[in-house]
Formats: C-alpha cells, sequence, structure tokens
C-alpha cells in the first residue's frame, strides 16, 4: 500500500470467527469489514449541544477516519449512543468511502452483526471492557483504545477472554506503530548506548476546571435508551451536565483521570524501551492541587514512581491543570537514561539518541519518517502518521489472523497495570507491591484489593463465557 497516496480528509451465540469468514465470499477483495463503536467528535457546552466538525476530542471519530483510508478495510457499522453524532460520522463515512455504513444506537446489536469482522471501540474508559468482551465472545478482533479498562482486574478478564477466543487485539496506543520510535527502541536493544537503568516520562497539560456540573434532563439526542446505554455497566445515576462527551474522564466511575489517559502513552515507551515486564513496586503521590472548588473527581497532579526487577525504574511526572513545558521544551514525552547515553521520545513520535550529556545527537528521526527506500521517506502530515500506520497494523493483521499486532494484550496489560495501580496507590495513600513473576498483588487481602475491581449495575457484570 502507498501511504503517500492517502486521502487528505482530516476530519449472542459463542463464536470464533474462521479464516473463511475473512477471506471468504461475505468478505469480497479481502477487506476487514469493521464496526466503529464511539464515533462522536463533538462538544458539549453543559447548557446545549452542538457537532463540532472542526472539534478535536472525539478520539473514536479520528481513529474511525483513517481506518475509513485503508484500501483493505470497509466500515460497515457505525454505534453510537448520541444520534446527533451517529448521523454526522456516517455522512463521513460515505464522503471518504462512497459506502453508507449500518447506523446502530445500541452496540449489543452492533457486535452480534453478521457483516463485521473486526471491532473498534473507543466510548468511555468504563465501557471499555465490557464491549470489548462482548465483541471477543461474538468471534471479532477487538481494537480497544487505551486504557484497557478502569482497574487492573477488569483487564486481566479481557485478557482472558481473547486467550479463551483467540481473537486478534491491539490496544490503541499509536506511538508502537511509529518508526522513530520503533528505531530508537531498537537502538537501545542493540547495546550501542549501554543498558537502560530510568526512563523519565511527563505530561503537562492545560485542561480548563470543571465547574457547575448538575442534574438535568436527558438530553433528546441521547434519550432514556441512550443514557442507559452510555452508562453501560457502571451503576445507575441520574443525567448530569459536562460528562458526555468528553469530561467523563475525570469523574470516578467512568473515567480513570489523566494518568491511565495521557499518562499510559509514554509509560508504555518507557516500559518497552527499559525492556522491563511486571514491576515490583508501584507508588504514586500528588493530589488535587490546582483549580481549588472544581467537580473534576480524579486528582490533577501525579508523581508516579515505578520499580522493576534487574534496578530498573520508570518515573512520570502528570499536571493536568498546568501547561509549561520543562522537558526538551514538550509537553509530553518521554527520556531513557543508558550506561552512555540516552534517548529521547517526543510527541508525535519523533525520537533521538543524545550522547551521556545529552549535547551531542548521535542519531535521530522524524515524527513521520516511515524507513522507506523509495525517496520520499516522510509521510506529508506527522500528526496523523502513527495513528495511520498504528491501524493499517491491525488491519494486516486481522486479514492474516494474526496475533502479532503493533500492541497484543501481554504487553498492554503490563503497561496498563502501571497507570491503574498509580491510582490505587493515590487512594490508598501507599506503595502498591506486585509479584513481578505474575503481575498480581503480593498481598491479595491488602488495601490495594480494594480497588482491583471496580462495582458493577447488577446483571451487567462481566462474563468470560
Amino acid at each position: 500500500m502507498d501511504r503517500r497516496n492517502f486521502l487528505k480528509y482530516s476530519g449472542a451465540a459463542f463464536t470464533i470467527a474462521s479464516a473463511g469468514t475473512l477471506f471468504g465470499a461475505a468478505t469480497p477483495s479481502k477487506k476487514m469489514r469493521l464496526c466503529v463503536i464511539g464515533c462522536a467528535r463533538t462538544k458539549d457546552h453543559g447548557n446545549g449541544f452542538v457537532v463540532d466538525p472542526k472539534g478535536a476530542r472525539g478520539r473514536g471519530f479520528q481513529v474511525m477516519s483513517r481506518f475509513a483510508e485503508l484500501k483493505n478495510c470497509e466500515i460497515t457499522v457505525l454505534c453510537d449512543v448520541d444520534s446527533d453524532a451517529l448521523a454526522y460520522a456516517g455522512s463521513v463515512v460515505k464522503q471518504l468511502t462512497g459506502h453508507q455504513p449500518a447506523l446502530v444506537k445500541d452496540f449489543r446489536e452492533a457486535v452480534r452483526r453478521a457483516d463485521v469482522d473486526a471491532v473498534m471501540v473507543a466510548t468511555p474508559d468504563h465501557s471499555h471492557c465490557y464491549i470489548g468482551i462482548e465483541a471477543m465472545k461474538a468471534g471479532k478482533a477487538l481494537y480497544l483504545e487505551k486504557p484497557i479498562g478502569i482497574t487492573a482486574g477488569e483487564a486481566e478478564i479481557l485478557a482472558e477472554v481473547q486467550k479463551k477466543t483467540g481473537m486478534v487485539f491491539q490496544l490503541g496506543t499509536q506511538r508502537r506503530s511509529s518508526y522513530a520510535t520503533k528505531s530508537a527502541v531498537e537502538y537501545i536493544r542493540s547495546g550501542q548506548i549501554g543498558k537502560p537503568h530510568w526512563a523519565k516520562a511527563w505530561c503537562l497539560s492545560d485542561r480548563p476546571a470543571i465547574r457547575n456540573v448538575r442534574k438535568e434532563p436527558i438530553p433528546a439526542w441521547l434519550g432514556a435508551d441512550g443514557w442507559d446505554l452510555w452508562q453501560c455497566c457502571a451503576p445507575r445515576t441520574p443525567y448530569r451536565t459536562q460528562l458526555v462527551h468528553y469530561n467523563w474522564r475525570f469523574f470516578k466511575g467512568y473515567g480513570t483521570g489523566d494518568l491511565p489517559n495521557n499518562g499510559l502513552h509514554f509509560v508504555d515507551i518507557a516500559r518497552w524501551a527499559l525492556g522491563a515486564e511486571w514491576p515490583e513496586r508501584v507508588y504514586a503521590g500528588g493530589g488535587h492541587l490546582f483549580c481549588e472548588g472544581e467537580d473534576w473527581n480524579w486528582d490533577d497532579t501525579h508523581m508516579l514512581t515505578v520499580q522493576f526487577p534487574e534496578k530498573k525504574y520508570l518515573t512520570w511526572e502528570g499536571c493536568s491543570h498546568a501547561g509549561a513545558m520543562p522537558f526538551m521544551g514538550k509537553w509530553t514525552g518521554c527520556l531513557v537514561y543508558c550506561d552512555d547515553g540516552l534517548a529521547f521520545f517526543g510527541p508525535l513520535g519523533e525520537s533521538a539518541i543524545y550522547d551521556r550529556t545529552g549535547k551531542k545527537v548521535i542519531k535521530e528521526w522524524a515524527a513521520a519518517d516511515s524507513g522507506s527506500q523509495e525517496g520520499d521517506t516522510r509521510l506529508s502530515d506527522p500528526i496523523r502518521s502513527c495513528d495511520v500506520w498504528h491501524v493499517q497494523k491491525f488491519t494486516d493483521c486481522v486479514l492474516a489472523n494474526d496475533l502479532n499486532t503493533a500492541q497484543p494484550i501481554d504487553s498492554s496489560l503490563k503497561s496498563n497495570l502501571l497507570t491503574e495501580l498509580g491510582n490505587v496507590s493515590m487512594q490508598i495513600g501507599e506503595a502498591v507491591h506486585i509479584d513481578p513473576t505474575t503481575g498480581k498483588l503480593k498481598d491479595p487481602n491488602g488495601p490495594a484489593a480494594r480497588f482491583w475491581m471496580p462495582r458493577y449495575e447488577p446483571g451487567w457484570e462481566l462474563k468470560k463465557a
């Protein structure tokens, strides 16, 4: 596939899918048939609702648009509880591909459709595991936006279902597909700058305060059935302003705050670059330090420290309300310190290797470097590059029934655990100790165990089979 010619648009029986389903008459031309769940690109201003085609808050819409560009993928179904956003997303897919996808409100219907081979889930965090598990049990490959769920226990259950079903799985940590990122990790692995010992990651956002959250009637574009579906497996509560479509991530029970949100991207790269597996000890300090009196549930400032075997350490510093750029002039990124040099990983996928002093550049890669030897080695838009490569890898793996995706379940679990346990440590006020051979709590009856699984609405508990 010639990546340089991409479109420029920016905008319940248990079965296992067989190779015959993917390559047979039901799927002509070897195209993966995709269902996108969570495709709103919208802004909710509290007192009203507008579809905002220029906004960038809808991650599902962004990734959907990248899938629409692939020659070996056909978006057959779109699913969202928001009727206005669903109709708009449908019109965009029609514009991009010439094909009108089916528009479905209920994800339970969407994942069971016969015209679907794979499901992309970009819903709020609390419903990731429930919908993802239902999709794999229905015999569909799963592309899941991070984090895996809202607790470590949920993620474990999803992993068990993946292993039982054998479904292709990929987490939406798109920098795993960056040529520049992979090249820098390979350089570290080569031993040319010695062994890696410490990885420092960070993310400083400048998010506005969230205030005046209040109960109000369910809006017409959502409806009572839509609000019920949006809550999914979470305990039922009255509809409130400023949750749908974005700010839910800062409210407990729905989101996980910025540590498993923004933090997971570079915590994952840090662990990957270190060559570390399960941790021994996870500790996080911090608190809600800015925007006094706002309605934000989670802490806005985190200092995460992770200890691995063989004296490897990972730290992540994050603040949701401070937009300064103290490291390398970047709002987010990662530095990996080795015996004889260090590696830098930037926000768009760019990377570089420095000498021990950090002053001399030994090797560097631009965000859009593709490694192509055809003359044009870069995509025209580096911001989109990682997403393009990531969805292409998933699609190719689904069509080949290849479990070796850019971010398979085992690797996903290990990085996801670090951020989930950071939240746990913040809540219990002490470190969480892990058996590094299993990834399980050393003390299954200790204070961290209370946060291993969330509460569910009765009848909506996760089911392995």
